[in-house]
């Protein structure tokens, strides 16, 4: 599932967590990864008459994405019943709290 955007002259598809992927009608750019020596987000960029390559490059982030947040499977459907990927971890590494139930009337 995606979510597309659209305002200031701009196109978004928001793919997977960490992948966006804007188009200002001229060109496509969406981050590629991160780079460690400057400490942020490396883009990628190309003209929208590549459009082809860039699905093919988004699919493979998308992949990349995937395998980093479920290990090795590529495929949610692998996933065994009663088996659940990692929760999410915050900054530091650690395992971010499972999430509290609603809290209703008693």
């Amino acid at each position: 599932m995606t979510d597309v955007h659209d305002g200031y002259g701009l196109a978004l598809v928001s793919v997977w967590d960490g992948l966006v992927v804007w188009c200002n009608g001229d060109r496509f750019w969406w981050q590629a990864g991160w780079d460690e020596q400057c400490g942020r987000p490396a883009y990628a960029s190309r003209p929208v008459s590549g459009a082809e390559e860039v699905a093919r490059l988004v699919a493979a982030r998308y992949a990349e994405l995937r395998r980093v947040r479920f290990g090795e499977r590529t495929d949610p459907g692998q996933i065994q019943a009663g088996e659940r990927a990692d929760p999410p971890r915050d900054r530091a590494g650690e395992r971010a709290a499972e999430p509290m139930p609603p809290q209703g009337p008693v």
